[in-house]
């Protein structure tokens, strides 16, 4: 046969062939360079396995002459001259992977068979679960720290209550300073006219002993309102002393609150933020 012949009936077949055995003999170290986990395969134009390149997690078996399945994105690239890609859920070998179909052609564009590529998601679905599990952990600790940060500022805003109740309770209080002095004052002068009375009725003699006894007792009250105002006065001052702690106590307790109201927005926000880069970790990882 000439070598005309040869050409015009082979030449488009020889160089179907030297394609198809250049990539059976380069896709091994390809399959290399991949940082993922993956398998690789050859296809003819009539849907055949020609090379099947196992992963460590992805192994077909012995398909070397099967064909490929309808559906697959080898047969829909093979027909449509276009690359197919698909995510085939964890049913088929109990993680997700993604199956993609590239057309091979000749020179001048005809297509002469296909390269499968089969992508692990394993890693890829632990990084989302990792990813959606913090998103979610997040979310619920900023809605915490929300809550506790409201929390703070009714504690705040109770406390400022409180202090103003103090402040009217210290008034109050010491009204009776003034009280006390008007009881104590009366109390002297109640002392003062009983001994005068009691002079007088002295004085008087026989006539005047019924006005010695009401005297004695208007003094005996005296004395007795006198010792009581003491007593109160001790009471009030105790009070007093208590109220001044407490009101140091609330001044605290209230800088507490205010702090902790500004630390629990803080947080929320912070892990508001998280939450959002969690987002665009999992949009990135879903482009593997």
């Amino acid at each position: 046969m000439a070598d005309s012949e040869i050409l015009s009936n082979g030449s488009e077949k020889l160089g179907e062939k030297v394609i198809i055995e250049v990539l059976k003999m380069v896709f091994p170290q390809v399959q290399k360079l991949f940082p993922y986990d993956c398998s690789i395969g050859i296809f003819d134009k009539d849907d055949t396995f020609l090379l099947h390149l196992p992963s460590s997690e992805i192994d077909l078996g012995d398909v070397v002459g099967k064909k490929v399945t309808p559906g697959d994105p080898v047969y829909e690239a093979l027909r449509s001259g276009t690359v197919h890609v698909r995510v085939l859920p964890k049913e088929y070998f109990g993680f997700p992977f993604k199956a993609v179909g590239v057309p091979l052609m000749d020179q001048d564009g005809n297509i002469i068979g296909a390269m499968g590529l089969s992508l692990s998601l394993k890693q890829q679905e632990a990084l989302t679960e990792a990813v959606q599990s913090f998103a979610s952990t997040s979310e619920e600790v900023a809605a915490t720290s929300q809550e506790l940060a409201a929390s703070a500022q009714e504690l705040s805003h109770e406390m400022d209550s409180l202090s103003n109740l103090q402040r009217e309770m210290n008034s109050q209080v010491n009204k009776t300073d003034a009280m006390l002095n008007f009881i104590n004052s009366v109390a002297a002068n109640s002392n003062l006219l009983g001994l005068n009375a009691s002079i007088e009725a002295a004085r008087a003699g026989e006539h005047g002993r019924g006005f010695d006894v009401v005297a004695t007792e208007i003094r005996k009250m005296a004395d007795s309102s006198a010792n009581s105002v003491q007593d109160i006065r001790g009471i009030i001052t105790d009070i007093k002393e208590k109220v001044a702690l407490l009101s140091n106590a609330t001044s605290k307790v209230a800088d507490i609150a205010q702090h902790q109201a500004a630390a629990s927005e803080e947080i929320s926000a912070s892990m508001q933020q998280l939450a959002s880069s969690a987002e665009s970790i999992e949009k990135v990882s879903e482009q593997l």
